[in-house]
């Protein structure tokens, strides 16, 4: 009776017209997407070689044959020399070549030209042209330099405490309160020294029920002002995404690529610097806190500031304007040749400008520079400079220059500093990890070797365990490899590390069980007395609940590890991720899209496979 009910129930099945049959859009669909995502993968076969760039700056210009001269005097050899918009590329055979350039063209051509470390792929060019490029490396397979920076967050709070203290001080003199003394205890607590009814007076204000962000409590001798938990929260990761966001512009503004710029702990961001074996530049550019302030320069003033030759300068307390309203900085020369900056505000910064200078055409602003350096206990403490004092010749608006700037390569600095915006908490460079080219290309031996070395032992079990359609099952984890690495181009950010390539190995192991899947349901159906057009009908649609449910599943942990894991971990689980997705579609889809026009048809029975 089973035997007979089951003969019905394949002849019902082999009796439908789309039995095995895809759709030519989704023919059409699976072509196309393997296609483009070969042509994205096809560039890293082809891989990279090591190069410098060197853009030439303002009011310089670099031919190739003085490029050539340098090189050839230090008996350097390079592959070739190519323009690409207004970078000059020069590609060398290896990296110990590549560093001797870059050392000698920087002295070479000085302030002249910025060199920076790069890596050209040896793909044809017209690869390029479509978006093709190689996939990018991580530090532990390129090679560079690893920061650790510690972010000093108590200025943060001392910064919030001393505008909060202005403040107050300021809405004291606007009421003419005089019997209450503001005094600063800790970065995050004030204390108001005073008689009651003053003290009540100043807290009952319009201004004060504002302050939602700090606790007042009285007590014996006044009130005590304390910054909330909750702001403190706030305040810290505020800081960290700024500094985190402003860093990166730094790199992108040094010309360093496949950076990686990431949180880790409550204070401290990781910088990993791929291809970069000269870490001078990057470190002080990286570590510095720079911010411009302007401030009205007055014989009587309060605040006293050394300039460049040693002078004090004399200038009011409260800034006319701060750093945080420049949004462009560009370094050049002035009628004289001598090294400036040109500086654009903002809207409200430059109404700011505009109201100061209007009304104090003939009198002096300063320009002070601000860092943070580290003192002789080895804590970050702000150093004050006057760049320059001008006269206020007439209403400035929201574009203007500063000169008495010592060298161009300071004005480059300054201006680049300033461009990428000032940390919103001073950092401190407190590890520094090397990883020589050598052993990065080892891993990426040992990683290649790793994966086509499980590829072909999974190659041979197929094909000894499934015969036919074992080679089927390997045309499909070509296609998830392929598939793999063209999302990691494609995919912004994507970064391949040692981790990536232990998740590309273990997707292709994973990949496979999705085929073992759907072939042992086939063989169920065929012991069962079933036709082979059927079987495979069957398998696919049996075995997809079960692959479904597996990959989510897992799909569901791997995302958990990218979000809560940074730099290794997450470079695993991107390729985790990208494996899951793309051995759904091969194993499932693209194999079905080979059988079925092969043995989809075949009413054969007790074949075997």
């Amino acid at each position: 009776m089973r035997k007979n009910n089951m003969a019905i129930s394949s002849a019902k099945i082999k009796d439908r017209g789309n039995l095995n049959r895809l759709s030519k859009w989704k023919y059409a669909f699976l072509l196309l997407m393997l296609a483009t995502l070969l042509l994205q993968a096809i560039p890293t076969l082809y891989g990279d070689v090591p190069a410098v760039g060197i853009r030439a700056q303002a009011g310089s210009q670099i031919v190739a044959d003085d490029i050539k001269n340098i090189l050839d005097i230090k008996g350097i050899v390079a592959l070739d020399i190519d323009q690409q918009d207004d970078v000059k590329i020069i590609s060398f055979d290896t990296i110990e070549a590549q560093q001797r350039a870059k050392q000698a063209l920087d002295r070479a051509l000085g302030d002249g030209a910025e060199v920076t470390v790069q890596y050209q792929s040896t793909a044809p060019k017209w690869f390029k042209t479509i978006g093709a490029e190689p996939v990018k490396l991580g530090l532990d397979l390129r090679g560079g330099v690893q920061l650790l920076l510690f972010v000093d967050l108590d200025g943060v709070f001392n910064k919030h405490t001393d505008a909060m203290v202005s403040e107050i001080r300021k809405l004291l003199r606007e009421d003419r309160v005089r019997d209450v003394k503001v005094r600063k205890l800790t970065d995050a607590q004030i204390k108001l020294v005073g008689t009651d009814s003053a003290i009540q007076k100043l807290l009952s204000s319009e201004a004060a029920r504002q302050w939602s962000n700090w606790q007042i409590r009285a007590d014996e001798s006044g009130a005590l002002i304390t910054l909330t938990e909750d702001e403190r929260l706030i305040l810290v990761r505020s800081a960290m995404s700024q500094n985190i966001t402003i860093l990166r512009d730094r790199i992108s503004e040094l010309g360093i690529a496949e950076a990686s710029v990431q949180r880790q702990g409550r204070d401290h961001i990781r910088i990993e610097l791929p291809g970069l074996y000269d870490p001078k530049q990057a470190k002080s550019v990286i570590g510095a806190t720079a911010s411009l302030s302007f401030y009205e320069a007055r014989e009587e003033g309060p605040l006293s500031i050394l300039d460049q030759q040693g002078r004090v300068v004399n200038l009011l307390r409260q800034p006319v304007l701060s750093g945080e309203h420049i949004v462009d900085a560009r370094s050049g020369a002035d009628e004289m040749g001598r090294p400036q900056v040109s500086i654009k505000l903002d809207a409200s910064g430059g109404d700011k400008m505009s109201r100061f200078s209007r009304n104090n055409i003939g009198q002096q602003m300063a320009t002070v520079y601000t860092e943070y350096v580290l003192n002789p206990d080895g804590k970050l403490i702000p150093k004050d400079e006057v760049i320059n004092v001008a006269t206020i010749q007439s209403t400035l608006g929201n574009s203007f220059r500063i000169t008495g700037i010592d060298s161009s390569s300071g004005a480059n600095e300054l201006a680049l500093l300033l461009r990428s915006g000032a940390l919103t908490a001073p950092v401190q460079i407190v590890e520094e990890r090397a990883i020589g080219p050598t052993l990065g290309e080892q891993n990426i031996q040992a990683g290649i070797s790793a994966l086509a070395l499980g590829f072909a032992g999974m190659a041979v079990f197929l094909i000894t365990w499934y015969r036919r359609f074992g080679w089927v099952a390997i045309v499909g984890l070509s296609a998830n490899l392929v598939m793999q690495v063209g999302f990691l181009v494609l995919l912004p950010g994507a970064v391949l590390t040692l981790p990536g390539i232990a998740g590309l190995v273990l997707t292709v192991g994973m990949a496979v069980d999705t085929n073992v899947l759907i072939f042992e349901r086939i063989r169920d159906r065929l012991r069962e007395g079933a036709s082979l057009a059927v079987s495979i009908d069957f398998g696919y649609r049996s075995a997809f609940v079960t692959i479904f449910d597996a990959n989510i599943t897992t799909l569901i942990s791997a995302l958990c590890l990218y979000g809560i894991g940074s730099g290794p971990l997450q470079g695993f689980a991107t390729t985790l991720i990208l494996g899951l997705i793309s051995s759904m579609v091969c194993g499932i889809w693209v194999t079905r899209a080979l059988i079925n026009p092969i043995w989809g048809r075949d009413t054969r029975r007790m074949v075997k496979i």
